[in-house]
């Protein structure tokens, strides 16, 4: 694996860019107003949703699950009056909507959480990431 980061503009922005050539803009200005590019601490919570929504999917799919929509979103809470200003609590709520049974939908989840995400696995050492499941717009 291997992400080269080069200086954009001379600011605080930098674009990031994985060995495929993939590229994104991280960083942030010094005054603290809006820029077009995603902070280092909103990446994180993108790797973490996204780590395991990789792993949620593959173990759906390796029930013979493949008709339902998926949506994730993360909120999360950082030590502020600390530095650094890491999260202590964070919080994934898993949405599906289709036909899929909850039985399946819980395992999947717990299973990406609890044992395969690697984000997870790495932030769960300084953070508290909790999870909770919505189905057909019901919490399960």
């Amino acid at each position: 694996m291997n992400i080269q980061l080069k200086n954009y503009n001379k600011h605080l922005l930098f674009e990031a860019k994985n060995q495929t050539g993939y590229s994104l803009l991280v960083g942030q200005t010094q005054d603290e107003t809006s820029v077009n590019a995603i902070r280092p601490m909103e990446l994180m919570l993108v790797s973490l949703a996204s780590c395991s929504s990789i792993d949620v999917v593959k173990i759906l799919n390796k029930q013979k699950v493949y008709d339902f929509d998926y949506n994730v979103s993360i909120d999360a809470t950082r030590k502020e009056d600390e530095i650094p200003a890491i999260f202590q609590d964070i919080t994934i709520t898993y949405s599906f909507n289709g036909t899929v049974s909850s039985a399946k939908v819980k395992k999947a989840t717990s299973l990406a959480v609890e044992k395969y995400c690697s984000v997870a696995k790495i932030i769960e050492q300084t953070a508290k990431i909790n999870y909770k499941i919505i189905l057909n717009n019901e919490e399960i």
